[in-house]
C-alpha cells in the first residue's frame, strides 16, 4: 500500500466504527409511559396519578396484572411478600445517555431506592427518571415487573429474559438481607462492588469468592452468616453470566451516589484505576490521532510535490 493511502484508510475504519456506534443507540430521550397496578380502584388510581404530577390521558398507560407479577417472583420470595393485588405503579421517562437513574419511591415498604437501582441497571437499564408509588404501603414488587414492561414498550425489543430474572433475584436477595441486617445500603454497595469485579470473580474457585465477600462484608462492617455468603456466593455465580461490561460507567455512578460504596470501590484500587487508564488512553488517542493528520497533510503535500514539482 502507498504510504499517502495508509492514513486515509485509517480514518476511513474510524468513521466506521464511530458510524457504528452511534447507530446502537436506538433509545428515544423523553419517551413516557405509565404503569399502573391492574388492581386499583378509581380513586386509587387518581391518587397515584395525582403522587406523578400528571393528568391521565396525556402518557401511554399500560397495566400489570399479579399474574405478571407472580411469573418473575414465584419461587423467590413468600406468597406473603407478593401479596394478591397488583397496587405499586410507576412512571418512567427515558433521559439521555450517561444520565444515570433519578428514582423516587412513595408508599413502598420493602423494596427500596438502592434496589431497584440495582436491578434496573443489571437488566440493562441505565437511564431514566423513575417515580414509583403506591396509594398505600406495599412491598414494591408490581412496581419492578411494570419498569421492565414499559421499558420494554418504550424500546420494542424485551430485555435479556437471563438479565431480568437475575435482577429480580438480586433484588429479592438484597431485599431479604436488609431485613435481617437492617441496612440496604451497604448490602447494595457489597453487590455492587461484586459486580465491578466480576472479571476476577469468573475465574476465581467458591472458596475465593466467599473470601472476597467475607472481606467486603469487613469493610462495610456487615455481619454475614455462612447461609448469607452463600446466598450471595449463587447470586455471584448468576451475576457472572451477564455481560456487565457495557456496565461499567453506569456502575462507577452509582458508586458516587453511594459514600460507602466509593469507599469501597478506591479501597479496591482496581476499577478507579481502570477508569484512570481510559482516559489516559484517550489522551493517547487524541494524541495519535493528531499525529495521523500531520502524516496525512505531510503525505498529501508530498503526492501533490510528484506531480507537479
Amino acid at each position: 500500500m502507498k504510504k499517502w493511502m495508509k492514513p486515509i484508510s485509517i480514518l476511513l475504519i474510524l468513521l466506521m466504527v464511530t458510524g457504528l456506534g452511534s447507530s446502537a443507540l436506538a433509545i428515544e430521550v423523553g419517551e413516557q409511559r405509565v404503569v399502573v397496578g391492574a388492581d386499583l380502584t378509581y380513586e386509587q388510581r387518581t391518587q397515584v396519578y395525582a403522587d406523578f404530577g400528571l393528568s391521565r390521558g396525556l402518557i401511554p398507560e399500560m397495566t400489570v396484572t399479579i399474574g405478571e407479577e407472580r411469573a418473575y417472583l414465584q419461587g423467590l420470595v413468600p406468597d406473603s411478600v407478593i401479596g394478591s393485588r397488583s397496587i405499586s405503579s410507576i412512571y418512567i421517562m427515558t433521559t439521555r445517555p450517561g444520565s444515570g437513574l433519578d428514582i423516587t419511591i412513595n408508599n413502598i415498604n420493602w423494596l427500596t431506592r438502592e434496589i431497584y437501582v440495582n436491578a434496573l441497571v443489571t437488566a440493562g437499564i441505565t437511564d431514566a427518571r423513575v417515580i414509583i408509588t403506591a396509594p398505600v404501603p406495599v412491598s414494591g414488587t408490581a412496581a419492578l415487573t411494570g419498569i421492565y414492561k414499559a421499558f420494554e414498550d418504550i424500546t420494542g425489543e424485551p430485555l435479556p429474559a437471563e438479565a431480568k430474572r437475575v435482577a429480580v433475584e438480586e433484588a429479592v436477595l438484597t431485599g431479604q438481607l436488609a431485613d435481617a441486617l437492617g441496612d440496604s445500603e451497604d448490602i447494595a454497595a457489597l453487590i455492587n462492588q461484586l459486580k465491578l469485579i466480576m472479571d476476577d470473580i469468573r475465574t476465581m474457585s467458591d472458596d475465593e469468592v466467599r473470601d472476597e465477600i467475607r472481606n467486603l462484608a469487613d469493610q462495610l462492617d456487615l455481619v454475614l452468616t455462612a447461609d448469607q455468603i452463600e446466598q450471595i456466593l449463587r447470586l455471584a455465580r448468576s451475576l457472572q453470566n451477564l455481560d456487565l461490561g457495557a456496565l461499567q460507567g453506569t456502575l462507577e455512578a452509582i458508586a458516587g451516589n453511594m459514600g460507602r460504596l466509593t469507599e469501597l470501590a478506591q479501597s479496591a484500587g482496581g476499577f478507579f484505576a481502570g477508569v484512570t487508564n481510559f482516559f489516559s488512553g484517550a489522551g493517547e488517542f487524541f494524541a495519535s490521532v493528531g499525529a495521523f493528520f500531520a502524516d496525512l497533510g505531510r503525505a498529501i503535500s508530498g503526492f501533490f510535490s510528484s506531480l507537479f514539482g
